[in-house]
């Protein structure tokens, strides 16, 4: 048991079509204190320029906790071509400057994008170590999502060390991909500083509610470095068929209640 207050997140798209600025509203009456946000612009009426959305959480009074980047050709960065590789990298410094730009603390990205790649390699290190220095620079961290494989994080932790360079946990991912469910929080749990939480089947990434689908929550729980995480509690959750029929306000309060008894479960108050 640890005695950090982690605060209650949630991505800010949760599965009900409506403006950025009422999900957000939502989010907020429901008890969440921060909010991540995917970094494109909203199409919509009106459509939301990416750049007015930091300032739109934060005049709805939550906490940005991090844009998720998109992730198409994130393959690339592993490529042997130059050419590939310096496309991907180059969009990745636009976001990172972004970051520096608007204040915004966290770019969270993925790294591979299918689940059978080569092996991790000198090029994906290459890559990775320019977008990290670039993060120095500018004063803003990356944070690396596990999807497929977890070789590819424990590889890229391995080998670049910095405060800069951090972990997101997503449970969806692990308990899908992994061969042994949870053991990356054992290994990387110094590095842990966000969390994508979600239930499945096992079979699909679901994004349902924690305590949905089967996961199994407790060895999530007993492999999590309660300890030393100091983040916050985050679901990246959409509605079930049942949910989808109900309002998004009866949801995004369900979502509370869930990320409550989840934080109880990871933090060792279960």
């Amino acid at each position: 048991m640890n005695n950090f207050n982690h605060q209650l997140g949630i991505f800010s798209w949760f599965g009900f079509v409506m403006p950025l600025p009422k999900r957000l509203e939502l989010i907020k009456k429901a008890g969440f204190d921060a909010a991540t946000i995917w970094w494109e612009d909203e199409i919509g009426s009106p459509k939301i320029k990416k750049e007015k959305m930091p300032n739109i959480v934060r005049e709805s009074g939550l906490i940005l906790e991090n844009i998720h980047v998109p992730y198409d050709d994130a393959d690339d960065l592993w490529s042997e071509s130059k050419t590939l590789r310096n496309k991907i990298v180059y969009r990745h410094i636009e976001w990172l400057n972004d970051c520096a730009e608007l204040d915004i603390p966290v770019m969270l990205m993925h790294i591979i994008d299918r689940n059978f790649l080569p092996d991790p390699n000198k090029w994906g290190i290459e890559s990775l170590s320019r977008l990290l220095k670039a993060a120095e620079d500018l004063g803003v961290k990356i944070a690396i999502e596990n999807t497929g494989s977890v070789d590819y994080i424990d590889y890229v932790l391995r080998d670049l060390l910095s405060d800069h360079l951090v972990f997101c946990y997503d449970s969806s991912h692990d308990f899908i991909y992994s061969k042994e469910k949870a053991a990356i929080l054992k290994k990387q749990g110094q590095r842990l500083k966000h969390l994508h939480l979600s239930d499945n089947d096992l079979a699909e990434d679901r994004h349902w509610l924690p305590g949905e689908g089967i996961i199994d929550w407790q060895q999530l729980s007993n492999a999590f470095p309660r300890d030393t995480y100091k983040g916050n509690i985050t679901l990246e959750v959409y509605p079930g068929v049942e949910d989808i029929i109900s309002s998004p306000q009866y949801f995004i309060e369900k979502a509370y209640r869930s990320a409550l008894w989840v934080r109880d479960i990871l933090t060792g108050f279960n």
